[in-house]
């Protein structure tokens, strides 16, 4: 009877065993999953800063080019409102 005991919990034993050994497995999986994404995350990062630095520098030369123009006349109402 504590032999059959004994018996029974060694196999539930064997079931965690593997249980535990398949949640590792998964574990490992997500952490890989975590990192691949870490690092897109990462580069999406810096790729938009890229952009944002290509902007600022285009819009600057823009800014500069915009401030050359003459300012434009003021329209009269007739103009205005039927947009000519």
């Amino acid at each position: 009877m504590l032999q059959k005991e004994l018996d029974r919990k060694n196999e539930q034993l064997s079931v965690k065993d593997k249980q535990i050994e398949e949640l590792n497995a998964r574990l490992a999986e997500v952490s890989s999953a975590l990192v691949a994404a870490q690092q897109t995350a990462q580069a999406a990062q810096v790729l938009h800063a890229g952009t944002i630095q290509q902007q600022l520098l285009t819009d600057g030369v823009g800014a500069d080019q915009q401030s050359q123009k003459k300012p434009e006349q003021p329209r009269n109402w007739w103009s205005r409102l039927f947009g000519k």
